[in-house]
């Protein structure tokens, strides 16, 4: 099989993973990444649109390890930011509602993140279900805060809100908590810095009723 950009794109449009994309072109995983970024590339350069229509990457079950590439301390790579996305078109310089959540099986154990995403009229535009490792509760609930916003500063978005059942992350983050916990501490400094690159950013407590979509999307990640 030709390794091209059009090719990569149309099975990734087909939910192939990189593996099998690299299979059926007889190279190796690098390789097909190595195209995806040039495709990024290609878009971010000629790319003047309203709205952003993301490239889907999904890692089959049998990728997980202990050292993904998701580290909430690190500059994300566009592959990382939306592994385990499926997204529609999301109008840049927009309002979006994210509802996050964040499961671990051990606490510490395999871990997972969940994000569901609303546009300003109310529609799903995406979701989001990925594998960070072993990590705690609270980790993977940071890390799926910091990935929604992340997310939102990609797609320009001026107005956010962000809706937890993590009371704990809320009151941290509001400043009514203190964070003791050093490792957790660096995802704090981290989201932190994220809200106040976004014109409007809110971050709510719901109850965990109102975010099962998320908290499905976190634990079927983290089994």
């Amino acid at each position: 099989m030709l390794l091209s950009i059009d090719r990569v794109l149309k099975l990734l449009a087909e939910g192939k993973s990189l593996e099998k994309i690299a299979e059926l072109a007889h190279c190796n995983v690098k390789d097909v990444s190595d195209v995806i970024g040039k495709a990024i590339s290609i878009l971010d350069r000629h790319e003047k649109p309203i709205a952003r229509k993301k490239i889907i990457i999904k890692k089959s079950p049998d990728e997980h390890d202990d050292n993904p590439g998701e580290n909430p301390d690190a500059s994300s790579t566009e592959s990382v930011l939306f592994e385990g996305a499926e997204l529609s078109t999301i109008p840049l310089n927009s309002s979006l509602t994210m509802y996050v959540d964040g499961a671990s099986s051990g606490n510490p154990g395999p871990a997972g993140i969940g994000i569901v995403i609303f546009d300003q009229d109310g529609r799903q535009v995406g979701k989001i279900s990925s594998y960070i490792g072993n990590r705690t509760n609270n980790f993977a609930e940071y890390t799926a805060l910091i990935r929604a916003l992340k997310i939102a500063k990609y797609f320009k978005t001026n107005v956010l809100k962000i809706r937890t059942d993590s009371e704990l992350v809320v009151k941290q983050i509001k400043g009514e908590y203190k964070v003791k916990n050093d490792q957790i501490k660096q995802l704090y400094d981290q989201a932190i810095s994220l809200t106040r690159s976004i014109s409007s950013c809110k971050i709510e407590h719901i109850p965990r009723e109102q975010n099962d979509k998320a908290d499905y999307l976190a634990k079927k990640a983290a089994q």
